[in-house]
């Protein structure tokens, strides 16, 4: 019964022709809530990926709109989607906004992360006329509410009899639309600042306190990170790689590291808190970038402090290339159940590719960069129900191979370290070992 009804509701949600005749009723759409009119956006885009005609008369809607939570819609299409068409067109709208505005791509993304309602004091207040109830963060990256004598609440109360009962249902909206914000903007950034720091990319003081320190959801994120004061005022630049990306080599010498605090402190790995030179620029630390000591130093840091890293930036470690290598291939060659491949890659961000019936690749891309991980293998029909074998590992720019000693140090040692999970999740030895040690009595 499940399936026929499941059947049946998506032969019901089919769509019998193309109401792409009329698409100027979307002009009617533009001047809608911007975080309404996204979230109508994001479901038609789940629910139709193929359509597209369709989805660029909603990317323009989302341009038209120019308000943070569909520019962020438009940002995260623009930087990553199956359809190389639809990508193409959001990634051109988000220049023609940027170029307006007078800022980069990266500079309109940071500008426009949404707060979930949250004000610049960090707070959501949920206003019932009488009384006031208030919304934070906690370490969990939930919301806690409080009221105003600063006890916790589970949920917003019932209505007195004196209050306004719209004003409290709007209240209650409020922190539901917050809730749910608040999932996508934690998800969107997270992915954003692991790829700064992948690419290399830099911060002013002023930019990095106005942008991601003073933000009332951001800043939270950024006190689970180590970070980087570089000591050249060019940025780092002189990392001969892929051309644009500014990311330096492992060379580059660094002044300062320091994790921000949740109450506005740098604090260095010996615990002395640091000042932000002018001159300086900010990034993210990496393995890459630091010596074997200094990453010793920074996890008992961080252990001590009881910080749990947004994401891991220690672990990883790039191979030894040779010049003009284009591929790594020592995970190559493993016998592996053809759906544990796929979810071990998933797992690690990685999409397979879009052939319908049968795939070889899982990508992952890097649009700040221009270019795209790639971990090949044997091939697999969907829906993966065979065995097959491990490939190798390769960075595109477009449908060209990079030499891997042009590639950035951190991206490769990033890449790399998803090859080796991807590749060594369950093979064949492993499963035939788990099953003899069940076996033994």
């Amino acid at each position: 019964k499940a399936r026929i009804a499941a059947a049946y509701a998506k032969f019901q949600g089919e769509y019998l022709g193309s109401a792409m005749a009329d698409k100027g009723l979307v002009a009617f759409a533009v001047c809608m809530d911007d975080g309404e009119l996204a979230e109508l956006v994001r479901a038609y885009m789940l629910d139709n990926p193929l359509r597209r005609a369709q989805l660029e008369a909603l990317l323009r809607a989302l341009r038209a709109n120019g308000r943070d939570r569909a520019l962020q819609v438009l940002l995260g299409v623009a930087r990553r989607h199956k359809m190389a068409g639809i990508q193409a067109t959001a990634a051109a709208l988000v220049r023609e906004i940027a170029s307006e505005r007078g800022w980069s791509d990266e500079e309109l993304a940071d500008r426009t992360v949404p707060t979930a309602g949250f004000d610049a004091d960090g707070l959501l207040h949920l206003s019932y006329g009488e009384r006031e109830f208030l919304g934070r963060l906690n370490s969990t990256m939930t919301i806690s509410l409080t009221d105003a004598d600063g006890r916790f609440r589970k949920t917003l109360p019932a209505p007195r009899k004196t209050e306004d009962r719209e004003r409290v249902a709007e209240a209650k909206a409020d922190l539901a639309t917050a809730r749910k914000e608040l999932r996508a903007v934690l998800s969107a950034q997270t992915r954003r600042l692991y790829e700064a720091m992948c690419a290399g990319r830099t911060w002013t003081p002023a930019r990095w306190r106005e942008l991601l320190a003073a933000h009332p959801i951001a800043r939270h994120l950024v006190t689970r990170l180590v970070w980087m004061i570089d000591s050249q005022p060019d940025g780092g630049s002189g990392w001969r790689g892929v051309p644009g990306t500014g990311a330096p080599d492992s060379s580059t010498a660094h002044s300062r590291v320091f994790r921000p605090t949740e109450d506005g402190e740098l604090l260095g790995v010996d615990d002395i808190a640091l000042d932000l030179p002018d001159h300086a620029v900010i990034r993210l630390a990496h393995a890459m970038l630091l010596t074997d000591a200094e990453v010793t130093s920074w996890r008992d840091h961080l252990a001590d402090y009881e910080v749990e890293p947004l994401f891991d930036q220690f672990s990883a470690r790039a191979p030894d290339v040779t010049a003009g290598q284009t591929k790594i291939r020592d995970g190559e060659g493993l016998l592996i159940d053809a759906r544990e491949l796929r979810r071990a890659a998933e797992a690690r961000g990685y999409a397979r590719s879009s052939n319908i019936y049968r795939y070889s690749t899982f990508l992952k891309d890097f649009p700040d960069m221009g270019l795209r991980s790639v971990i090949d293998f044997a091939g697999a029909y969907v829906p993966e129900d065979e065995m097959t074998t491990t490939g190798a590992l390769s960075l595109c720019r477009g449908r060209r191979e990079v030499p891997l000693d042009r590639v950035p140090p951190v991206l490769l040692a990033e890449c790399y370290a998803d090859y080796r999970a991807v590749t060594t999740a369950t093979t064949v030895a492993d499963a035939a070992a788990d099953a003899d040690a069940e076996a033994a009595p």
